[in-house]
């Protein structure tokens, strides 16, 4: 479960003061600052870990072949204007192609979060939030690890949420051409087919 670290009088932290909190934690630590409040997340199952693999893989074989100019990236932290006390690290986020030396994005054009069961409501709630302002985010990507579900809140749609069930449902980002059956995001996890299909 994300663990709050010792709160503070005021209980949040400025920026400083969770990247001084990080530095003197030991490395194999995942921290992220959610609106102020530094949450120390649990290891991740290795299904959560096979779905956000499985979509960096099928949205970087896209953009390969037809937008080499941006990437996938896996476990990337991420900055949004005007926001900040926020500092989380996504499972999946699209940036530019060219990395750098950075260890946080402050532009990023989607973001995608596998859902785990130390996910609580009001954390989720403030991603949304957040990652909905950022002015250079087109979309929005929830997966569930524990059924075959995802939701999608995309800029074109007013980021009205569409919700997928099912292997055969069809996660669809138009802005890219980018189209892949929930099937292939599964793949690998007990709720996905044989590998072999």
């Amino acid at each position: 479960m994300n663990t709050p670290f010792p709160v503070r009088k005021d209980g949040k932290f400025s920026v400083e003061e969770f990247f001084a909190l990080i530095e003197s934690r030991p490395e194999e630590e995942r921290w992220q600052l959610i609106d102020g409040v530094a949450m120390m997340m649990p290891p991740p199952t290795l299904v959560h870990q096979r779905i956000a693999s499985n979509l960096a893989l099928e949205l970087n074989a896209h953009f390969r072949a037809h937008r080499p100019t941006l990437f996938a990236y896996q476990e990337v932290g991420l900055i949004v204007p005007e926001a900040e006390l926020f500092r989380p690290e996504a499972d999946v986020a699209v940036l530019d192609a060219m990395a750098d030396y950075e260890s946080y994005a402050g532009k990023f054009y989607c973001v995608a979060e596998v859902l785990s069961e130390s996910n609580t409501d009001k954390d989720i709630a403030v991603k949304r939030r957040r990652y909905l302002q950022h002015p250079d985010n087109m979309c929005f990507v929830l997966i569930e690890q524990k059924r075959v579900r995802a939701e999608l809140l995309a800029r074109a749609t007013a980021w009205q949420p569409v919700v997928l069930e099912g292997l055969d449902a069809v996660l669809d980002i138009p802005e890219w051409g980018f189209r892949t059956p929930l099937g292939e995001l599964y793949r690998g996890t007990p709720l996905g087919r044989s590998i072999n299909s």
